[in-house]
């Protein structure tokens, strides 16, 4: 089976060097590339065809959700898994209904992420537990696999 090929971005480089450091403690997982903005994220998403995008939700220039929408367009094999630092339930909706497979509260990546990759990559959806805990039900759109 060959590595999951993931593009990670995120505008702060150093959450992107955390996030790359955690995956790469995994071999079934490949980051392909790295990007700081929505703009790029979407060409990145065209060009490489990832199987997953780690997408922050505020970026410069596009939003992750509107990149989302458009990645979803021109890479619709790609899961998106949006790694933010929002955690209200308008928020997390929203990025579900353009296209997210997946939604981690960066406070919690470090203990939700891994799995988080692995449920979406095998075809569920995953919510991070602190957005569950908030009232998020699975009857809202992006049902989660917690």
């Amino acid at each position: 089976m060959s590595a999951i090929r993931i593009l990670v971005v995120d505008d702060h480089e150093v959450i992107r060097r955390v996030i790359c450091s955690l995956l790469s403690s995994d071999p079934t997982l490949d980051v392909v590339c790295q990007t700081a903005d929505g703009e790029q994220a979407v060409l990145k998403a065209k060009e490489l065809q990832p199987d997953l995008v780690l997408l922050d939700i505020s970026l410069p220039g596009i939003s992750g959700i509107e990149a989302a929408k458009r990645i979803r367009k021109i890479s619709p094999n790609s899961h998106i898994i949006f790694l933010s630092q929002h955690d209200s339930l308008q928020v997390v909706e929203s990025a579900m209904r353009m296209g997210g497979h997946g939604y981690v509260a960066k406070i919690d990546a470090g203990s939700e992420l891994l799995r988080a990759i692995s449920t979406v990559s095998a075809g569920g959806q995953f919510i991070s537990q602190r957005i569950v805990s908030q009232g998020w039900r699975t009857n809202q759109p992006g049902r989660a696999d917690t």
